[in-house]
């Protein structure tokens, strides 16, 4: 696990915001404080759902969390404004194919199954925005070479969206 300092806020916000870079990532959860507050879980619930529309997106019924980018929008009208935030919380899950990929990495010395998700948690407090990495596991293990990679993958893409960042 790792925090990084996000150095160029405005672009970073843009990107979580108004760009498809994160669309693919699961909303875990939100939270954003202002002259009120906002929490959102991005559980999905398989009964909101009738039969036929589980039966014409199978993909309804297999996800634990909504896409991020279904919710986008709605969490950028809530942040914008003149005034910043007091503070806001992102909590989202990558994708199962890119974690599939770090995980048939020939770094990767670990058990795979053992595997739950790789997490992303983006913090805005004290005007400071944070990017902390993180890896959910189904059991305890001492091998670390999925967060090594994981942590590595996030650096790299943070440089490759040209957003700046600080280590901890």
């Amino acid at each position: 696990m790792i925090a990084l300092t996000i150095t160029d806020t405005k672009k970073m916000m843009q990107t979580l915001l108004h760009a498809a870079s994160f669309d693919q990532f699961s909303l875990q959860e939100v939270s954003a404080t202002k002259d009120i507050s906002l929490f959102l879980e991005g559980r999905v619930h398989g009964e909101f759902y009738t039969a036929e529309e589980l039966a014409d997106d199978a993909s309804l019924s297999a996800r634990e969390f909504a896409p991020w980018g279904q919710y986008r929008e709605l969490i950028a009208s809530f942040i914008k404004g003149d005034k910043a935030p007091l503070s806001f919380k992102f909590v989202l899950q990558a994708p199962d194919s890119y974690m599939q990929k770090l995980l048939s990495s020939p770094d990767f010395t670990g058990d795979p199954g053992a595997v739950k998700a790789l997490i992303l948690t983006f913090r805005y407090e004290n005007m400071t925005l944070t990017c902390l990495t993180g890896t959910a596991m189904r059991s305890f293990t001492l091998d670390k070479s999925l967060d090594t990679l994981w942590d590595q993958a996030i650096r790299k893409s943070l440089a490759n969206m040209q957003i700046g960042f600080e280590e901890m």
